[in-house]
């Protein structure tokens, strides 16, 4: 009989009750739920009542946690950690224990913040970080290579239809957030983040800049960058990067790389607030079959992925189409159960969390480039030639937030309910710990694009071409010139196959994130 472990689940937010709580209470043969950490007196107690934890069992802070293990007062074997995305101090408070850990994305804003857990591992020459991404299990993922091998690879077309938070988590009954924490307490906490995602995505980086960083990308993209190296290896080259509509944040972002044996990607992810339900379809093609795969969320714990293959056999074309035999996040589970027990390895831990944040900043920076600036910071009156900051430059960081954007100023919220998180397809930011760093709400959705200037193509961009390869009274990113569009000149030659110019929108881009088709009252968040 496999062993039960005993589980902490740190973070009580709408990842931990929608999607892993409920696996560990049906799955009491494999684990069982110690102990439950939550810096919010009121969803602490409200939860733990709910999902049956013990007065006795509860904490305050991963600090307390630890020290009541020290005390051999609480018995834990691993524990869940979905918390806000400000996990490193946490987890090395953890590892130093010695104590596996189930870790919400993203790990880290920076590659160097991430690197601090990584190097620990290397340090100790021990595997303790599992990611949570539960769809690298997916047993229909998991067939995928063996249906189409590496070798015979074409092309992999990965699209996820992102809605709000309704369709993904309204028939889990997730306890409500409370902001039952001291305005000080909240203050810091905003302040900390912040900082962090400063970090992450550059000194020079807009409000808007990190906020598609965070609820895009990390939260995004990253869930499909996860799936695609479980089965067929890491992007190893960043071909293009567009997003779109301008001005509309976290919108739509299309990413196309290219694998290391020369197959190509695509990457789409939309986020689309009045969708009616949640969508990830993969499509593989190689020289003779055509595979597709549709995965449903996670937090849906009732339904099944399916995988179809079509090939062409004695002149008949043929179909096969398999549907898995349990959910995702309970595959997870078992194989964190592997990890914690037996040693196996994950298919993504910290070593890979530093490389995917790594190219996640490429493609911010990619994106911004073709705005035409950069994630640097600009040199200021206060900077002498030499950059040396003079002595009275008193700004502070995150002061350059403006006042009530839709953007991290959300991080008020100590424990947001709102997480669109990667166990759905898109990454977490989980705001057990007071940021909303997943999709943003209706109501976000319309300020931006009531802030956003009038539509332009979407643009393909790459690394800039050198100056002699640019069409004269064009930039070196793709741009305009009196309004039409120019073609990219990429230097490297086989890019010439994927770059295409964009092509001009109609004058909204997406009418159905329109202020007059809003539907009434905000989206449920």
């Amino acid at each position: 009989m496999p062993k039960t472990l005993n589980i902490a689940v740190i973070g009580a937010g709408t990842m931990a009750q929608a999607v892993h709580l409920p696996v560990l209470r049906r799955r009491w043969d494999r684990f069982a739920v110690t102990a439950l950490v939550d810096h919010s007196p009121r969803r602490r107690r409200e939860s733990s009542e709910v999902w049956g934890v013990g007065e006795e069992a509860r904490y305050e802070s991963v600090a307390d946690l630890i020290a009541a293990v020290r005390a051999k007062s609480v018995a834990v074997d691993a524990v869940v950690l979905s918390t806000d995305g400000l996990h490193v101090d946490d987890l090395l408070q953890l590892m130093k224990r010695g104590i596996p850990i189930l870790a919400e994305p993203p790990l880290g804003y920076s590659e160097e913040e991430v690197a601090r857990v990584a190097d620990f591992e290397r340090m100790t020459g021990r595997r303790l970080v599992m990611m949570a991404y539960p769809q690298q299990y997916d047993d229909s993922v998991s067939r995928m290579a063996e249906q189409i091998a590496t070798k015979d690879l074409r092309m992999v077309d990965h699209e996820v239809l992102m809605p709000a938070s309704q369709p993904l988590f309204g028939g889990a009954h997730v306890t409500t957030s409370s902001y039952d924490l001291p305005s000080e307490v909240r203050s810091q906490r905003r302040t900390n983040l912040q900082a962090a995602v400063v970090a992450g995505s550059g000194d020079g980086a807009t409000q808007r800049d990190r906020d598609l960083y965070v609820k895009g990308l990390l939260t995004g993209v990253a869930h499909q960058l996860a799936v695609l190296e479980a089965v067929y290896g890491p992007v190893a080259r960043l071909v293009a990067v567009r997003h779109w509509p301008k001005g509309v944040i976290p919108g739509s972002i299309e990413l196309l790389g290219e694998l290391e044996g020369g197959a190509q990607v695509r990457l789409v992810w939309h986020y689309l607030p009045f969708a009616p339900e949640y969508s990830e379809t993969i499509q593989v093609l190689s020289a003779r079959r055509r595979m597709q795969v549709e995965l449903p969320a996670p937090s849906h714990g009732d339904r099944r992925s399916t995988v179809s293959l079509r090939e062409k056999k004695a002149g008949v074309v043929q179909e096969t189409s398999t549907t898995a035999a349990k959910g995702s996040v309970e595959l997870m589970w078992e194989a964190f159960h592997a990890f914690v027990e037996k040693g196996t390895l994950p298919y993504s831990g910290a070593a890979e969390a530093q490389t995917q944040v790594a190219l996640l900043r490429e493609v911010l920076s990619a994106i911004v480039v073709a705005d035409g600036r950069s994630l640097e910071a600009e040199p200021t009156d206060d900077e002498d030639p030499a950059g040396e900051e003079k002595a009275d430059d008193t700004k502070a960081v995150g002061t350059d937030v403006p006042a009530g954007t839709d953007s991290l100023d959300s991080m008020d919220a100590p424990d947001s309910t709102d997480a669109a998180g990667s166990a759905d397809g898109a990454g977490s930011a989980d705001g057990a710990d007071g940021i909303d760093g997943g999709a943003p709400s209706a109501d976000e959705a319309a300020v931006d694009r009531s802030r956003s200037t009038p539509t332009s193509p979407p643009m393909m961009v790459t690394a800039p071409p050198a100056a002699d390869a640019a069409p004269e009274g064009s930039d070196s990113a793709g741009g305009s010139v009196d309004g039409a569009q120019t073609p990219l000149v990429p230097t490297d030659p086989v890019v010439n196959a994927w770059i295409v110019p964009g092509t001009q929108n109609e004058a909204d881009a997406e009418g159905a994130d329109s202020p007059e088709d809003r539907p009434e009252g905000p989206a449920h968040r």
